[in-house]
């Protein structure tokens, strides 16, 4: 699986307010057109609370 850029994770989450768990960033992601890759690489990440975007990011980077 190839991490999503982080910029493009920016703009798909942009509206998301931190902190939140990964259902509703994969709902906002969902909203906003993210592709199938993307989508995956959300419901891979640990089911959590994510304090903001770069732990976010951080955990889409460790999936492989």
């Amino acid at each position: 699986m190839t991490t999503p850029d982080p910029d493009r994770l920016r703009a798909l989450l942009s509206e998301v307010d931190f902190p939140c768990d990964r259902a509703e960033l994969i709902r906002q992601a969902t909203a906003h057109g993210a592709d199938d890759s993307t989508l995956g690489h959300l419901g891979a990440i640990p089911d959590s609370t994510y304090p903001d975007l770069d732990a976010v990011t951080s955990a889409c980077a460790r999936i492989t």
